[in-house]
């Protein structure tokens, strides 16, 4: 029982402690339970909002070294020197099922199969069969194992690949 009236002394005393700012658990002034800390609720928050001015610094563009902006440069150059198609768009590629021969990719962005190609990362394009995947949008789409050996693709990776429809 000593030990714990101790401990209740000891916790008490040190949550009321607050460095003579005013803070801790119990505040800094205004008796035991007023001016300020957990149980001052009625006070009010003390923001100060800044307003922008012409010395913030702000982020500059940059021109060419978006990869995004630099993969569908790269895909439509693809598209439109090999003879067309339709960009359906940027997949996560996973690896698919090994047992499956061919050149193929389940995409959620295909409702039916049809011919299509793939522009790997590094803008190597390979033909595929593109097969519907079954899944949502962005649920992302699996590659075969030789489709991924040809885009020199890591079969451990998971590579962002642009879609091209040749239907």
């Amino acid at each position: 029982m000593m030990k714990h009236a101790i401990s209740m002394v000891a916790v008490l005393t040190l949550a009321g402690c607050g460095g003579g700012t005013g803070g801790g658990l119990f505040g800094g002034g205004g008796g035991l339970f007023g001016g300020g800390g957990l149980f001052d609720r009625d006070r009010a928050a003390e923001t100060t909002a800044m307003a922008p001015d012409t010395e913030t610094p702000r982020p500059e563009a940059r021109s060419g070294d978006d990869p995004v902006a630099a993969g569908a440069a790269e895909a439509a150059g693809a598209a439109e020197a090999e003879g067309g198609g339709l960009i359906l768009g940027f997949a996560v590629a996973s690896l698919g099922d090994a047992s499956v021969s061919g050149l193929w990719m389940e995409t959620p962005l295909v409702s039916t199969e049809g011919p299509g190609r793939v522009v790997g990362p590094d803008g190597r394009t390979v033909a595929v069969t593109l097969r519907p995947s079954g899944g949502g949008p962005g649920s992302g789409s699996r590659l075969s194992l030789q489709a991924m050996q040809a885009l020199g693709i890591d079969l451990a990776a998971l590579p962002t690949v642009t879609v091209i429809s040749d239907a």
